[in-house]
């Protein structure tokens, strides 16, 4: 290895610790960081940060703000204009979808990547380090698996665009500062030309590899992909392996295909080892028969994805999931708890100025030094890149204190909601419902989602799910509404009084939402590091999944 990542790892843990013992101080140190930084920006001067001496100043000079209140700043930067959001000029520009699907960007500052490389990227190796203990580090620390891949993608003038997970990789690498030999797939898949299926080359490379001790992902559901698809096309690359050839269903030109064949020469032996593993009975623990010396997974799941994250479980066996970040476009927040601890993520003081807005009293706005445990709240923050009071829309909820630092989970989205009726059904409620429906039916819901459906005079849910065994479930559309109602008491409510239809449940063909996923893909948005869909908030999304329909199945509720 290359990188010291037990170094890494170490410092960035010391430094944790440190700031989350003083974080009510950190966090007033911060803001005025930011302030003085951009006094003399445009926004400095509009807003007078010359003048701001106290946090409660600063709350009364500057305004909350969302995406619109800077999109105008933004193009203008963008454009190339200087000294308007912040002093240091953007070194990426992260890619995010619009509640429309149009794409924003948001400024990255190099102060802000550093921040994620150190806490975002070198934590895990701590966190890792620590959960270990004793054992030798070069046993801990060997190649890794990158399951993602970050698509060199430029703004006109050369400045670097992307998704956030591929912050830092991008910038690391522009700089002079990632090492791909780390790695067990070539830097051109980590960071291909164009977006496109890659799972059978980069298994190949992985499957090559003996000593590799991690699978690097973004989203859990990523993870679980990959492994399907290995054990899927077992038979297949272990074939190839031993003859060392790439198989003619593989999408490749032959200046690749002859490229790859150089890379990736015969291995009978590797592929004799593998082919003495079972397949036949439980896929749990796979993972370590495939890579006896895997140490850890590195993806983030939990209650967003259970499908997925149950899965990646039973692969893993005795392998434990680090589900690092709390994260969004926007920045990084918060650092998971512990190994094996999804949902639960230490908000570092360091990453931004945080700000609370109770769900309960949503006329107060709170310090972190004033947040209850057990109480929800709309989370606001400043950045070093330029967002000032922001309103990104996330509830999360206090779950418990890392020393001063408040250990949040998160909720939903206040702006991803169906509203119909003055119901409000979140992602929160969505999740409940479909969750319970999974218990009640047995079913294995893979994905789901859902849009408004205006097909009768009486408006209602379409909900569209996918699971292994739709075809088996009895009065499904029934079950699901019912479990609807008990996951938010307004929608049951609304439905009483006739104000909401009973929902329409359409089950979709096995593999829809990964061919959403390729469909993505094919337009340039990277695979697999997307959170899972939930809302059809475009014309688009509902057309596809649409005509991914295996059956409909109405509510009894209609009947």
């Amino acid at each position: 290895m290359n990188t010291d990542y037990a170094a890494l790892g170490k410092q960035a843990l010391e430094r944790l610790r440190t700031t989350c013992r003083r974080a009510n101080e950190v966090q007033r140190e911060v803001l005025f960081d930011i302030l003085y930084k951009n006094k003399n920006t445009e926004f400095g001067r509009r807003y007078g940060f010359s003048e701001i001496k106290t946090a409660a100043d600063y709350q009364k000079k500057v305004p909350l703000s969302e995406y619109d209140d800077y999109a105008g700043d933004i193009l203008r930067i963008v454009d190339g204009g200087e000294n308007i959001l912040t002093a240091e000029k953007p070194v990426y520009f992260c890619i995010s979808s619009g509640t429309t699907g149009d794409e924003k960007f948001i400024p990255v500052t190099g102060g802000d990547v550093e921040m994620q490389y150190l806490y975002d990227y070198g934590l895990v190796f701590g966190a890792v380090r620590e959960y270990y203990g004793d054992m030798d580090e070069a046993d801990i620390f060997g190649k890794i698996f990158q399951v993602g891949e970050f698509g060199k993608t430029y703004m006109d003038d050369g400045r670097i665009k992307g998704i956030r997970s591929g912050c830092v990789y991008l910038c690391a690498d522009k700089f002079g500062g990632f090492d791909a030999s780390d790695y067990c797939v070539p830097k051109e898949l980590l960071f291909p030309e164009t977006l496109e299926e890659q799972l059978y080359l980069k298994l190949r490379f992985a499957l090559a590899e003996r000593n590799l001790s991690a699978i690097h992902g973004v989203f859990i559901n990523r993870v679980a992909g990959v492994m399907d698809y290995l054990l899927q096309n077992w038979d297949m690359l272990l074939n190839d392996m031993e003859t060392g050839a790439i198989d003619e269903s593989v999408a490749l030109n032959e200046t690749q295909r002859r490229h790859f064949a150089k890379m990736l020469p015969p291995d009978p032996e590797r592929a004799r080892e593998l082919r003495k593993i079972s397949l036949e009975k439980s896929h749990r623990g796979i993972i370590k028969m495939i890579w006896k010396k895997m140490k850890y997974i590195l993806a983030i799941g939990g209650k967003s994805f259970p499908y997925f994250t149950e899965k990646v479980i039973e692969y893993a066996g005795e392998i434990p999931i680090c589900h690092y970040a709390y994260a969004a476009s926007e920045c990084v927040f918060g650092v998971a708890e512990k190994m094996n601890m999804p949902d639960r993520y230490i908000l570092f003081p360091e990453a931004v100025f945080f700000e609370f807005i109770p769900i309960k009293e949503p006329h107060k706005i709170l310090m972190m030094s004033e947040i209850k445990t057990g109480s929800k709240y709309e989370l606001i923050f400043t950045n070093r890149s330029g967002l000032y009071r922001y309103r990104l829309g996330d509830v999360v909820e206090v779950v418990g204190w890392f020393d001063e630092a408040p250990v949040v989970k998160y909720s939903y989205r206040i702006n991803q909601a169906i509203n119909i009726a003055g119901e409000k059904t979140n992602c929160e409620q969505l999740s409940m419902a479909v969750k319970h429906f999974s218990e009640i039916t047995g079913s294995d819901v893979t994905g789901y989602c859902v849009c408004e459906d205006h097909s009768e005079s009486v408006p209602g849910y379409l909900f569209y799910i996918e699971c292994s065994d739709n075809n088996t479930i009895d009065n499904a559309g029934e079950i699901l509404e019912e479990c609807m109602r008990n996951a938010n008491y307004d929608y049951r409510s609304c439905g009483n009084m006739n104000e909401i239809a009973p929902l329409r449940l359409a089950f979709l063909q096995t593999g829809s939402f990964r061919k959403y996923e390729k469909k993505l893909a094919g337009t340039g948005k990277p695979m697999g590091q997307n959170k899972l869909l939930h809302f059809l908030d475009t014309d688009e999304k509902k057309e596809f999944f649409a005509r991914q329909i295996l059956k409909m199945e109405d509510s009894l509720w209609r009947k």
